[in-house]
């Protein structure tokens, strides 16, 4: 049968199937992966949610089902392999993964709380972690944020089972990915405490190896873990002493507690480095802003130099208009009473004409003001025709210019050695030449005369060209 159809009577199978025999009918895909192209095969587990459903089964406790828990652990493997070859479907990474470790650290804690020797089991269980862990180093995190590590962490089990609790522990904190992650501080400290106290009841040279390797590597590549070991490192050391310590545990705490004493000097000696470095860039940027304020000082005070000159012209302006408006107020009020002592005069005068006189005198004051008027006008118009004919000669002299240096230009151009300008050949001047005679006689030769300077330009342009044409020729 294909693949597919393996897959398909699988998931028959296992639909039919009673609660006890369904970790037994998944434990034939180990047969399927090894018939079948592995990743046809896993990604077909994976689109008939057989992959999901290994992930409840193993969640249950085997010793209620009667079942070994052997199975489960083979089971584990199982799906650690289907997860390691998967190319990458959606919500693998960021969904699955981080559930299957939480099924995997639970079936540990189960593994760990059930009576008997489970050693192996517990360890191939947690082997499983691991693979997982190097395959994706961020599901570090989860192990660390699971509440089944301190779990496993805190129960009383045998040594072999204690050691790869450590194992993993060491293999997760020490993770690259997971060293620059955030882990809460309280965090980091129960790990410490639980370690620490696992060392103290575990009187084995392997479990205090483990334990000494797990705080050696955290602290060298977790600087919040070597702060925590640094802080406490008086404690770490008496409760080393007290207890039955392995060789090459103590060489490794004796090695990390030198090697973060010669970290805090090397941060120590950096810091006054630092100091030294701030006092100087605080002593160079008060100079540069006292600086930078002296400069602003003077052009602000340049600026209020030139707005206080403002201010002094603009009130002097004003004063001055104000000035020129009262005079021009009392110029007006003069010329009124010298209007209306006219007026009175003339209507005292009016009084003491006879009758038959009146009419003549208004005859004679209306004809003097008429006259004003009219020589006012002319007046007016006289500068305007003295305008436009100062302009029109200027003009004049002007085109008189202009037509001067021309006629220079085109006769120079045309006695330099008798060379025609460039692309009139001899027969092409001498067309140019009956040309420009008969456009001559039809223009008006009377009005040519070269003494006026209101000539127009074109027709002079003929005159020029057609000698400088014959002298060529």
């Amino acid at each position: 049968m294909s693949a597919k159809q393996e897959v398909e009577s699988l998931v028959y199978k296992l639909s039919k199937a009673a609660d006890r025999e369904i970790p037994l009918i998944l434990l034939k895909i180990e047969d399927l992966l090894e018939q079948h192209d592995g990743n046809e095969m896993r990604m077909l587990l994976w689109e008939n949610e057989i992959l999901s459903t290994i992930t409840d089964v193993i969640k249950q406790d085997f010793s209620l089902l009667r079942i070994p828990w052997s199975t489960a652990t083979k089971l584990t493997v199982l799906l650690a392999k289907s997860c390691l070859g998967l190319s990458h479907p959606p919500d693998f990474m960021g969904v699955f993964l981080p559930l299957v470790v939480d099924s995997f650290m639970e079936l540990a804690n189960n593994i760990q709380g059930s009576p008997g020797s489970l050693e192996d089991d517990f360890r191939q269980c947690v082997e499983s972690i691991f693979w997982l862990v190097d395959y994706s180093p961020s599901l570090g995190l989860s192990v660390i944020d699971s509440p089944r590590l301190l779990t496993m962490l805190m129960t009383e089990s045998c040594p072999g089972i204690d050691v790869s609790i450590l194992k993993l522990l060491r293999a997760v904190l020490t993770q690259p990915a997971l060293s620059q992650q955030d882990i809460p501080h309280d965090k980091l400290m129960v790990l410490f405490d639980e370690v620490m106290l696992k060392m103290t009841e575990r009187d084995l040279a392997v479990v205090q190896q483990i334990g000494a390797d797990v705080i050696y590597e955290t602290a060298k590549r977790n600087p919040s873990f070597r702060d925590i070991l640094l802080d406490n490192s008086e404690e770490v050391l008496e409760l080393l002493n007290t207890i039955n310590t392995a060789p090459g545990a103590m060489d490794n705490i004796n090695s990390l507690l030198q090697y973060i004493h010669d970290v805090r000097r090397a941060e120590a000696e950096k810091s006054l480095l630092d100091t030294s470095a701030t006092k100087i860039q605080a002593h160079f940027r008060g100079y540069r802003a006292r600086r930078q304020l002296l400069e602003q000082s003077k052009r602000v005070s340049k600026f209020q130099i030139r707005f206080r000159e403002w201010l002094r012209e603009k009130k002097e302006r004003e004063e001055r208009e104000k000035e020129e408006e009262v005079e021009g107020e009392l110029q007006n009020r003069k010329a009124r009473m010298r209007r209306r002592q006219r007026l009175l005069e003339e209507a005292s005068k009016l009084q003491t004409l006879p009758a038959h006189q009146i009419p003549t005198h208004q005859h004679q004051v209306r004809s003097v003001a008429a006259s004003k008027i009219q020589a006012m006008w002319r007046m007016w118009a006289a500068k305007k025709e003295l305008v436009k004919m100062r302009q029109i000669r200027e003009e004049n002299r002007a085109a008189a210019t202009i037509q001067r240096h021309y006629r220079s230009y085109r006769r120079g151009v045309g006695m330099v050695g008798g060379m025609l300008p460039p692309g009139l050949t001899a027969d092409k001047a001498a067309l140019l030449h009956d040309k420009i005679q008969k456009m001559m006689a039809t223009q008006e030769t009377q009005e040519m005369d070269k003494e006026d300077v209101r000539q127009p330009v074109h027709v002079l342009d003929l005159y020029v060209l057609n000698i400088n044409i014959m002298i060529s020729i």
